[in-house]
């Protein structure tokens, strides 16, 4: 239930930071300090509902985290509709503005850098139910329904796994990567054109070297990790991260390319040539513009 960095003392505080944030993603009687009622209804699925199609039609960036972002010109960015994740806000200030939409996922993640989520002024935030006692008991995060299904017996099902959702506000699917999860977010928004940048999908020697699964950086190790991020100081020694399941990233990959194709969509993978996956059309980010 809670991630392997949560400290055991908080296990009680955190359960019931986790029994709140159940009870108010569905609808519920609430007091509105802003609103013209002072009590109604509502809860975060109802806003995840108000946010289907509201880009309808249009195009999104998805910002992911590889060391080709390096090599993006982020400005052009600026009045795109973007998709953020995980540690990238840390760059918003260089960049001098933020992404559209920002989600978290992954519990030692978000555990973190739940404070700096929290802080973060700017872009819609979202993150999943389970990463919930992270957070402090009041925050302006709204939590998606992400079934924890950690497993590997459940990704080898092929009965399951992938499962893609056409309803964010209803159920969002695991895919082994915070990149699935925002296909998902794009196509409830409505977009018809993906493009992903720095998304490298090359993890070096650390996929080699570790099986999938939770480790802790280590002075050892720490040179394998910083290689896979565009900045080389995203994480700390001992901070705690997944190792990627690789292939089961490319099943999901595939399945949502053929959802997003059976629906008159597209996802571009713009990262450059320093992108290993070949799932994705690829397309050139300097044309885009």
């Amino acid at each position: 239930m809670f991630p392997t960095n949560y400290k055991k003392y908080r296990y009680p505080w955190g359960y019931l930071k986790l029994l709140k944030s159940r009870h108010t993603y569905f609808d519920h009687l609430k007091v509105n300090f802003d609103k013209k009622f002072f009590l109604n209804f509502g809860g975060h699925q109802t806003e995840l509902s108000k946010l289907r199609d509201v880009h309808k039609g249009k195009r999104c960036f998805i910002i992911a985290n590889g060391p080709s972002l390096n090599n993006v010109d982020i400005s052009k960015l600026r009045n795109e509709i973007t998709i953020g994740c995980n540690g990238i806000f840390n760059s918003f200030d260089e960049w001098g503005f933020h992404s559209t939409y920002y989600i978290t996922q992954c519990p030692e993640a978000t555990e973190k850098r739940s404070k700096d989520v929290e802080a973060l002024v700017g872009p819609k935030k979202f993150a999943a139910l389970h990463t919930s006692p992270s957070f402090s008991f009041l925050n302006d995060v709204v939590f998606f329904n992400m079934p924890v299904r950690g497993e590997m017996r459940y990704y080898d099902n092929k009965d399951l796994y992938p499962q893609f959702s056409r309803d964010f506000a209803s159920i969002v699917h695991i895919g082994a990567s915070v990149t699935y999860t925002m296909l998902q977010f794009a196509y409830h928004i409505g977009i018809k054109d993906v493009y992903i940048v720095g998304l490298d999908h090359n993890y070096g020697a650390l996929s080699e070297v570790f099986p999938p699964g939770k480790i802790k950086i280590t002075e050892d190790n720490y040179n394998l990790v910083k290689k896979c991020h565009y900045d080389e100081n995203y994480y700390n020694i001992g901070d705690d991260i997944g190792v990627p399941h690789v292939k089961q990233q490319e099943r999901a990959y595939k399945h949502a390319r053929d959802i997003f194709l059976m629906n008159g969509r597209h996802i571009y993978n713009a990262s450059g040539s320093a992108s290993k996956l070949r799932i994705f059309e690829t397309a050139d980010f300097n044309k885009l513009f």
